[in-house]
Protein backbone atom coordinates (compact mmCIF):
# COMPACT_ATOMS: atom_id res chain seq x y z
CA UNK A 1 0.00 0.00 0.00
CA UNK A 2 1.31 3.45 -0.90
CA UNK A 3 2.24 6.00 1.74
CA UNK A 4 -0.26 8.91 1.75
CA UNK A 5 2.61 11.28 2.61
CA UNK A 6 4.51 10.42 -0.59
CA UNK A 7 5.16 13.17 -3.13
CA UNK A 8 5.21 10.61 -5.95
CA UNK A 9 3.52 7.26 -5.50
CA UNK A 10 3.57 4.35 -7.95
CA UNK A 11 0.99 1.86 -6.74
CA UNK A 12 0.33 -1.67 -8.05
CA UNK A 13 1.53 -0.70 -11.53
CA UNK A 14 1.37 -3.33 -14.25
CA UNK A 15 2.65 -2.66 -17.78
CA UNK A 16 2.28 -4.80 -20.91
CA UNK A 17 4.29 -4.56 -24.12
CA UNK A 18 2.43 -5.72 -27.23
CA UNK A 19 4.54 -7.29 -29.97
CA UNK A 20 3.45 -8.50 -33.39
CA UNK A 21 2.33 -11.89 -32.14
CA UNK A 22 2.34 -11.71 -28.36
CA UNK A 23 1.81 -9.54 -25.30
CA UNK A 24 4.41 -9.54 -22.55
CA UNK A 25 3.78 -8.29 -19.02
CA UNK A 26 6.88 -6.29 -18.07
CA UNK A 27 5.81 -4.88 -14.70
CA UNK A 28 3.73 -6.92 -12.26
CA UNK A 29 2.11 -4.71 -9.61
CA UNK A 30 5.06 -2.40 -8.89
CA UNK A 31 4.74 -0.02 -5.92
CA UNK A 32 7.35 2.66 -5.16
CA UNK A 33 6.95 5.77 -3.00
CA UNK A 34 9.19 8.84 -3.25
CA UNK A 35 9.00 11.18 -0.28
CA UNK A 36 9.58 14.91 -0.47
CA UNK A 37 13.30 15.77 -0.33
CA UNK A 38 14.58 12.17 -0.33
CA UNK A 39 16.78 10.22 -2.71
CA UNK A 40 15.41 6.73 -3.24
CA UNK A 41 17.43 4.09 -5.03
CA UNK A 42 15.61 1.84 -7.47
CA UNK A 43 18.02 -1.04 -7.86
CA UNK A 44 18.16 -4.30 -9.76
CA UNK A 45 19.86 -6.09 -12.61
CA UNK A 46 19.39 -5.20 -16.27
CA UNK A 47 15.88 -6.19 -17.31
CA UNK A 48 14.42 -6.00 -13.79
CA UNK A 49 11.97 -3.25 -14.78
CA UNK A 50 13.67 -0.17 -13.32
CA UNK A 51 13.75 1.92 -16.49
CA UNK A 52 10.29 0.78 -17.55
CA UNK A 53 8.94 2.02 -14.21
CA UNK A 54 10.61 5.39 -14.79
CA UNK A 55 9.28 5.63 -18.34
CA UNK A 56 5.77 4.89 -17.08
CA UNK A 57 6.09 7.75 -14.57
CA UNK A 58 7.20 10.08 -17.36
CA UNK A 59 4.42 8.92 -19.69
CA UNK A 60 7.08 7.72 -22.13
CA UNK A 61 6.37 4.02 -22.50
CA UNK A 62 7.77 2.50 -25.71
CA UNK A 63 5.62 1.64 -28.71
CA UNK A 64 3.16 -1.07 -27.74
CA UNK A 65 3.50 -0.27 -24.04
CA UNK A 66 0.40 0.26 -21.94
CA UNK A 67 -0.30 0.44 -18.22
CA UNK A 68 -2.97 -2.16 -17.53
CA UNK A 69 -3.43 -1.64 -13.78
CA UNK A 70 -2.44 0.58 -10.90
CA UNK A 71 -1.82 4.29 -10.53
CA UNK A 72 0.99 6.85 -10.58
CA UNK A 73 0.03 9.68 -8.26
CA UNK A 74 1.72 13.04 -8.02
CA UNK A 75 0.03 14.61 -5.02
CA UNK A 76 -3.67 14.12 -5.72
CA UNK A 77 -3.32 13.65 -9.50
CA UNK A 78 -3.15 10.25 -11.20
CA UNK A 79 -0.70 10.67 -14.08
CA UNK A 80 -2.04 7.59 -15.85
CA UNK A 81 -5.35 9.36 -16.38
CA UNK A 82 -3.90 12.51 -17.92
CA UNK A 83 -3.93 13.57 -21.56
CA UNK A 84 -0.69 14.10 -23.47
CA UNK A 85 -1.21 17.87 -23.20
CA UNK A 86 -1.56 17.63 -19.42
CA UNK A 87 1.53 15.41 -19.21
CA UNK A 88 3.47 17.99 -21.23
CA UNK A 89 2.79 20.49 -18.46
CA UNK A 90 4.25 18.08 -15.89
CA UNK A 91 7.27 16.74 -17.80
CA UNK A 92 10.03 19.27 -17.27
CA UNK A 93 8.51 21.80 -14.88
CA UNK A 94 7.51 19.22 -12.22
CA UNK A 95 9.11 15.86 -13.07
CA UNK A 96 12.24 15.60 -15.17
CA UNK A 97 14.58 12.80 -16.15
CA UNK A 98 18.30 12.34 -16.70
CA UNK A 99 18.73 9.58 -19.26
CA UNK A 100 21.45 6.93 -19.36
CA UNK A 101 23.45 8.03 -22.37
CA UNK A 102 24.12 11.75 -22.84
CA UNK A 103 25.22 11.12 -26.42
CA UNK A 104 21.73 9.98 -27.36
CA UNK A 105 19.94 12.45 -25.06
CA UNK A 106 21.52 15.43 -26.84
CA UNK A 107 20.67 16.31 -30.45
CA UNK A 108 23.91 16.32 -32.46
CA UNK A 109 22.93 19.07 -34.93
CA UNK A 110 22.22 21.84 -32.38
CA UNK A 111 24.61 23.51 -29.98
CA UNK A 112 23.96 23.34 -26.25
CA UNK A 113 22.40 26.79 -25.99
CA UNK A 114 19.89 26.08 -28.76
CA UNK A 115 18.87 22.80 -27.13
CA UNK A 116 18.39 24.34 -23.69
CA UNK A 117 16.56 27.28 -25.24
CA UNK A 118 14.08 24.92 -26.89
CA UNK A 119 13.42 23.17 -23.58
CA UNK A 120 12.77 26.49 -21.84
CA UNK A 121 10.50 27.75 -24.64
CA UNK A 122 8.33 24.64 -24.34
CA UNK A 123 7.23 25.77 -20.87
CA UNK A 124 8.16 29.43 -20.27
CA UNK A 125 7.93 32.79 -21.98
CA UNK A 126 11.23 34.54 -21.36
CA UNK A 127 13.09 37.28 -23.20
CA UNK A 128 16.28 36.37 -25.07
CA UNK A 129 18.33 37.99 -22.30
CA UNK A 130 16.47 36.15 -19.53
CA UNK A 131 16.79 32.87 -21.42
CA UNK A 132 20.52 33.33 -21.95
CA UNK A 133 21.03 34.19 -18.28
CA UNK A 134 19.07 31.12 -17.18
CA UNK A 135 21.07 28.84 -19.50
CA UNK A 136 24.42 30.16 -18.31
CA UNK A 137 23.33 30.01 -14.67
CA UNK A 138 22.21 26.38 -14.97
CA UNK A 139 25.40 25.36 -16.77
CA UNK A 140 27.48 26.94 -14.03
CA UNK A 141 25.33 25.29 -11.37
CA UNK A 142 26.22 21.84 -12.73
CA UNK A 143 29.92 22.63 -12.57
CA UNK A 144 30.58 23.94 -16.10
CA UNK A 145 32.49 27.10 -15.22
CA UNK A 146 33.09 28.20 -18.84
CA UNK A 147 29.36 28.38 -19.48
CA UNK A 148 29.60 30.65 -22.51
CA UNK A 149 31.96 28.31 -24.36
CA UNK A 150 29.93 25.22 -23.41
CA UNK A 151 26.72 26.92 -24.60
CA UNK A 152 28.29 27.45 -28.04
CA UNK A 153 29.54 23.85 -28.21
CA UNK A 154 27.97 20.95 -30.07
CA UNK A 155 27.60 17.59 -28.29
CA UNK A 156 30.53 15.99 -30.15
CA UNK A 157 32.80 18.75 -28.81
CA UNK A 158 32.09 17.78 -25.19
CA UNK A 159 33.69 15.08 -23.08
CA UNK A 160 31.42 12.39 -21.66
CA UNK A 161 31.38 14.03 -18.23
CA UNK A 162 30.66 17.47 -19.69
CA UNK A 163 27.86 16.06 -21.84
CA UNK A 164 26.25 14.43 -18.80
CA UNK A 165 26.46 17.72 -16.89
CA UNK A 166 24.68 19.40 -19.81
CA UNK A 167 21.97 16.71 -19.67
CA UNK A 168 21.54 17.38 -15.94
CA UNK A 169 21.33 21.12 -16.63
CA UNK A 170 18.67 20.40 -19.25
CA UNK A 171 16.67 18.31 -16.77
CA UNK A 172 16.79 21.14 -14.20
CA UNK A 173 16.33 24.08 -16.57
CA UNK A 174 12.61 24.46 -15.75
CA UNK A 175 12.96 23.94 -11.97
CA UNK A 176 11.31 20.53 -11.41
CA UNK A 177 10.67 19.18 -7.92
CA UNK A 178 11.16 15.49 -8.88
CA UNK A 179 14.22 14.21 -10.75
CA UNK A 180 14.54 10.69 -12.12
CA UNK A 181 18.19 9.77 -12.74
CA UNK A 182 18.37 6.65 -14.91
CA UNK A 183 21.84 5.10 -14.53
CA UNK A 184 23.36 8.61 -14.85
CA UNK A 185 26.99 7.44 -14.83
CA UNK A 186 26.79 4.78 -17.56
CA UNK A 187 29.89 4.79 -19.75
CA UNK A 188 31.87 7.24 -17.61
CA UNK A 189 35.17 6.44 -15.93
CA UNK A 190 35.27 5.99 -12.16
CA UNK A 191 36.49 9.50 -11.34
CA UNK A 192 33.84 11.20 -13.50
CA UNK A 193 31.17 8.85 -12.12
CA UNK A 194 31.96 10.03 -8.60
CA UNK A 195 31.87 13.68 -9.68
CA UNK A 196 28.46 13.27 -11.33
CA UNK A 197 27.00 11.47 -8.31
CA UNK A 198 28.42 14.08 -5.93
CA UNK A 199 26.90 16.78 -8.16
CA UNK A 200 23.45 15.14 -8.05
CA UNK A 201 23.66 14.79 -4.26
CA UNK A 202 24.63 18.46 -3.91
CA UNK A 203 21.84 19.58 -6.24
CA UNK A 204 19.31 17.49 -4.34
CA UNK A 205 20.13 19.33 -1.13
CA UNK A 206 20.57 22.76 -2.71
CA UNK A 207 17.32 22.63 -4.69
CA UNK A 208 15.34 20.41 -2.26
CA UNK A 209 14.79 17.86 -5.02
CA UNK A 210 13.15 14.48 -4.62
CA UNK A 211 15.33 12.06 -6.59
CA UNK A 212 14.63 8.56 -7.85
CA UNK A 213 18.09 7.10 -8.52
CA UNK A 214 17.92 4.13 -10.89
CA UNK A 215 21.03 1.99 -10.62
CA UNK A 216 22.36 -1.57 -10.62
CA UNK A 217 25.06 -0.55 -8.12
CA UNK A 218 24.25 -1.05 -4.45
CA UNK A 219 27.40 0.89 -3.57
CA UNK A 220 25.73 4.01 -5.01
CA UNK A 221 22.66 3.30 -2.89
CA UNK A 222 24.80 2.87 0.21
CA UNK A 223 26.62 6.15 -0.28
CA UNK A 224 24.01 8.48 -1.72
CA UNK A 225 20.44 7.28 -1.12
CA UNK A 226 18.11 7.56 1.87
CA UNK A 227 15.94 4.59 0.98
CA UNK A 228 15.87 1.80 -1.58
CA UNK A 229 13.47 -0.37 -3.54
CA UNK A 230 14.89 -3.61 -4.99
CA UNK A 231 13.41 -4.89 -8.27
CA UNK A 232 13.61 -8.34 -9.79
CA UNK A 233 11.76 -9.57 -12.88
CA UNK A 234 9.25 -6.72 -12.89
CA UNK A 235 8.50 -6.83 -9.17
CA UNK A 236 9.61 -4.84 -6.13
CA UNK A 237 10.88 -7.61 -3.86
CA UNK A 238 12.17 -5.51 -0.96
CA UNK A 239 12.14 -1.87 0.15
CA UNK A 240 12.92 0.32 3.13
CA UNK A 241 15.54 2.65 4.56
CA UNK A 242 18.92 1.84 3.04
CA UNK A 243 20.46 0.78 6.36
CA UNK A 244 17.61 -1.63 6.97
CA UNK A 245 17.71 -3.20 3.52
CA UNK A 246 21.48 -3.29 3.02
CA UNK A 247 22.45 -4.46 6.50
CA UNK A 248 19.48 -6.73 7.25
CA UNK A 249 18.12 -7.93 3.88
CA UNK A 250 15.20 -10.33 3.91
CA UNK A 251 14.59 -11.27 0.28
CA UNK A 252 16.96 -13.88 -1.22
CA UNK A 253 17.48 -11.77 -4.35
CA UNK A 254 18.56 -8.77 -2.26
CA UNK A 255 20.98 -10.98 -0.37
CA UNK A 256 22.34 -12.22 -3.70
CA UNK A 257 22.87 -8.65 -4.96
CA UNK A 258 24.65 -7.66 -1.77
CA UNK A 259 26.92 -10.70 -1.91
CA UNK A 260 27.74 -10.02 -5.56
CA UNK A 261 28.61 -6.38 -4.86
CA UNK A 262 30.68 -7.13 -1.72
CA UNK A 263 28.46 -4.61 0.05
CA UNK A 264 29.18 -6.19 3.42
CA UNK A 265 32.39 -4.14 3.39
CA UNK A 266 30.41 -1.00 2.56
CA UNK A 267 28.00 -1.75 5.38
CA UNK A 268 30.81 -2.24 7.85
CA UNK A 269 32.36 1.05 6.79
CA UNK A 270 28.99 2.74 7.13
CA UNK A 271 28.53 1.43 10.64
CA UNK A 272 32.06 2.44 11.58
CA UNK A 273 31.62 6.00 10.29
CA UNK A 274 28.42 6.46 12.29
CA UNK A 275 29.80 4.99 15.52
Amino acid sequence: MSDPRALLSVSDLSVNIAGRKSITEILHGVSVDLMSGEMRGLVGETGSGKTMTARAVMGLLPAGGIATAGSIRLGDRDLLGLSEAALHDIRGPIISMVFQNPRTALYPMLNVEAQLRNIIKAHRSLSKTEMRERIHQRLERVGLSDAERVARSYPHELSGGMAQRVVIAAALINDPTVLIADEPTTGLDATIQRQILDLLADLQKELDLSVLMITHDLGIVAQYCDSVSVMNQGLVVEEGLKEQVLLEPVDPYTKQLIAASQLSEVGAAKQGSSA
